[in-house]
Parts: C-alpha cells; structure tokens; sequence
C-alpha cells in the first residue's frame, strides 16, 4: 500500500510523536510506501527535541520493499503572512497531502491527533477521494473534542472517516457523536522496541549534551541547573507539572538533602512558560540548584541512554484529568531494567499491573503527596542501592511478558488496509445518526445536504476537476 500519514513526529516531543514515528517505520518494515506529512519542523521551544545529524537521519528510511519518506511543512514566512497572523498548519498539511498524492496517488490516509492533523486529513480526502483513518490520542479527545467551538467540527471529521480508531470512553463517544459502530476499530495496541530499551547500551554523556545544547541558541536556555551528574541521581521526563508528580519530586529531595543524603536529580522535561518558571523558582527555594539538571527532550529512540544512568525513574502521575490518558514511560524504564518509582495510578494503567508488587519489580506510592512516605522510600534506594538493580531485572521480566502477543504494527495494517479497500459499513447512517445528535443545528447545511442526496451522480459526469494523472475526480 501507498500510506499517507499525517500527525506529529520528531523533533515534536511527546508521545503521539514518538507513536507515529514507530508506526510509520513498522509499516514501512513490512513492506508499504508510507509518506508522513508533518508540521513538525514548525515545532519550537521546549517542546522541540534536541536533534542531532544521525538523529535527522532517521526520520526518513528504505526497507527491502518499503520505505518512509517525511514532507515537511515550511516554517512561517512572509509568503504566508494574514491577518490576525499565525502558521496555516491544516491547510499546509492538507495541500502538501494532497501534492503528494497528485504524483503518485495513496490508498489511504491515516491521522493521529485531531488538531490540527485529522481535520487535515478529513480534507485531504476530500480533495482526493482516498479513505480517511482517523486516530485520537488523550488531550484531543478529552480536552479539544469537548469544547463547544471545536467539537461539531470534529464530529463531522469523525463520522466522515472510512474508520475511526480508538477504545473505550473516547470509543463510546465516538459512536454517539454518530460514527457507525462497526467503523470504530481497535488499533491494536503500541510496543516499545526492545532492541532499543534494554539494560546493555551506551549511557547518555551529560557533560557533552550540556555542552551540544548550550551551543545552539534555541536549546541553551534549556539547559539549566548546575548538577554535574557526578553522583548518583534520580531521573523524571516527559512533561512538567503538578499532576505529574514534578514538584513533589522536589519536596522529597529537599528533604533527602535535609536529611543527609547526596542525590542528584536530572530531568529529561519540560513544560509551557508557567510551569517552567514555577518548577525553577520551586529548585531555587529548596536550595536545590547544585543537585538538579534540566536537560532539553531527545528523540524517543535516545531516551534508553537517560534510563540507563538513572539509579531510579519516577513516574508519578497522579489526578491526572484526561482518563484516558495511558502513559508509555512506565513501560519504557521497565523495558530498560531500570527502577520505577511509579505512583499507584500509573501503575494501574498498565498491562496486567496486579503483577507489579512494591519492593519486588517496582517501587509504588499510593500517594504522590504524602511526603513522609515518598522521601522514605526515594532514601532508601539511595541507602542501599543494591537491591535496585534486581528489582529492575524483575521489572524488565514483567514488561517483557507485558508486551508478548501485541500484534503492533499488523493490526493497524489490518485496519488500513481494509479501510483502503473500503470494507467498512456505509457512512450514511452515521451521518443520519449525527443529524440527529446535532439536535436541529445548521438546518440550511442539512436542507441542502439532503437535496443533494437525491440527485443522481451521473449528472455531473464531466463537471469534475482534472486530476494530474488524467483521471477526473467530481
């Protein structure tokens, strides 16, 4: 199959990015054509990864018989320039697919992420007539899909979609927004390379990504703190906030540090302007600042060489808003026989987390918040750190098992090649489904929709656009 794939990617941080890198790469593997339309180069600080040559070098890959190829997006300019100004990223998303697609057409276009990605692949099908997979993630469907001026818009992306992944309540949603049931479809889960997160492998050299990110202007204010990585230290990443359990991380050093203990701190994280400046305000408060580093976020296949260094990783989440949200992270240190240091919420979000047991193969806190019990149980790791290295090597064991029988990247393949051969159901009766869910709102859009139903296609035979390879497209 030829596959377009729009949706975020590297240098984007985050989990979405890092999920359609190894999907697009996957099906690339088993021998399809896949092209990813990105805006990822458009990505600015903090949220831009820190890329190095040979990490740029792997965006893009040839396989026996498949290959991916990246389009990126062009940075604003002049060129783009409208009032009130900022980067038309879906219709650059849209028309960069649908170039593409004029050359060499696709068989399907898959999105990940509704905003700005699925309403430019709901209109690069339109443009093209190719079959549209639409895919949510956590903050789009439980944050962006609920607000009053997005939500009939996505709506409309949905129940237009030849298939619509997702499971459970984003699932249930989706099918009383009106998609048809049969066209809601499980993706078939994610796995985290094991060639790539595994306890044997290079760790990461602080001093000369400090050095590297210090050297170019759009990374060295994320650099910060003057830890040096000479002694043992903690690790968190991802992104910054209360919710993630970062500043109680804090609290529990302040008082290891208080308590006698010689501990350092790195964090592979982030956050928007707020939480950044609270989160270095709160280190400076706790005269923390020689036991922490802030380092800027790595593609997702260094990530290993971070939990490798770490004497344990803390992945804290706790309250966290959006439901369904899963995080990968936990998995990620597991993988790598590294320590988790897990709050019972993520834990429990796992696979199988009835055979993740405190002080066997993992380190769980039931409350993030309870000082006394996070700091008892961070200094006793850095009291006797012998035991961490077989409490890692269970957790690897349960990860392993964990991940065994997941059909990634098959079953999305499945599911795009049925959508590609349009085997799904008829969307009429999701669209019928979703007039009424509208409760009466547009009638002129609805009046003309249903006029337009019934004149024959044929009509317009001859009034459709030439398409580059000659065939006409109504």
């Amino acid at each position: 199959m030829r596959i377009c794939i729009i949706g975020k990617f590297p240098p984007i941080q985050g989990g979405v990015s890092m999920r359609t890198y190894w999907s697009a790469h996957g099906l690339a593997a088993l021998g399809h054509e896949v092209h990813v339309v990105t805006n990822a180069k458009e990505a600015v600080a903090p949220f831009r990864m820190l890329m190095r040559a040979e990490d740029w070098g792997r965006c893009a890959a040839a396989y026996d018989s498949g290959s991916v190829t990246v389009h990126w997006t062009d940075p604003v300019d002049r060129s783009q320039s409208h009032i009130p100004m900022a980067s038309p990223f879906v219709s650059k998303l849209a028309g960069t697919a649908a170039g593409v697609h004029s050359e060499r057409p696709f068989d399907v276009i898959c999105s990940h992420y509704l905003e700005p990605y699925g309403v430019a692949g709901f209109l690069a099908a339109q443009m093209t007539g190719v079959p549209h997979v639409a895919r949510m993630a956590g903050s789009d469907a439980g944050r962006l899909w609920h607000h009053p001026q997005l939500e009939p818009l996505y709506d409309h992306v949905l129940r237009s979609a030849e298939a619509v992944v997702a499971v459970g309540a984003v699932a249930e949603r989706a099918i009383e927004r009106g998609v048809s049931p049969e066209r809601v479809l499980r993706g078939g889960g994610f796995v985290v390379p094991e060639n790539l997160f595994k306890p044997d492998g290079p760790k990461l050299d602080i001093a000369a990504l400090r050095a590297e990110a210090r050297a170019d202007p759009g990374f060295s204010d994320l650099v910060w703190g003057n830890f040096a990585a000479d002694l043992p230290y903690f690790g968190v990443y991802g992104k910054l906030g209360e919710r993630k359990g970062t500043f109680a991380v804090l609290a529990a050093m302040h008082r290891l540090m208080l308590a006698g203990f010689d501990v350092g701190l790195i964090a592979l994280a982030h956050g928007g302007t707020a939480v950044q400046r609270d989160f270095r305000a709160r280190v400076n408060e706790l005269g923390l600042a020689d036991h922490v580093l802030q380092i800027p976020f790595l593609p997702h296949w260094r990530v290993p060489e971070f939990l490798r260094g770490c004497l344990a990783v803390c992945c804290l989440e706790q309250d966290f808003p959006i439901g369904s949200h899963r995080p990968i992270t936990p998995l990620e240190v597991l993988l790598c026989g590294a320590c988790l240091v897990g709050s019972t919420e993520v834990i429990r979000k796992l696979p199988n987390p009835e055979q993740l047991a405190h002080g066997y193969n993992c380190v769980a806190i039931e409350d993030v918040n309870d000082m006394a019990k996070l700091t008892e149980n961070l200094g006793a790791i850095v009291a006797d750190p012998g035991p961490v290295a077989l409490v890692g090597a269970r957790g690897r064991k349960f990860a392993l098992d964990a991940q065994e029988g997941i059909d990634f990247p098959r079953r999305l393949e499945s599911v795009l090649m049925r959508a590609a051969r349009r085997e799904f159901p008829t969307t009429a009766s999701g669209i019928a489904a979703g007039r009424r869910t509208e409760g009466g709102r547009f009638p002129l859009t609805q009046m003309a929709a249903e006029a337009l139903a019934g004149i024959d296609p044929q009509s317009f035979a001859g009034a459709g656009y030439r398409h580059t390879d000659g065939r006409n497209r109504s």
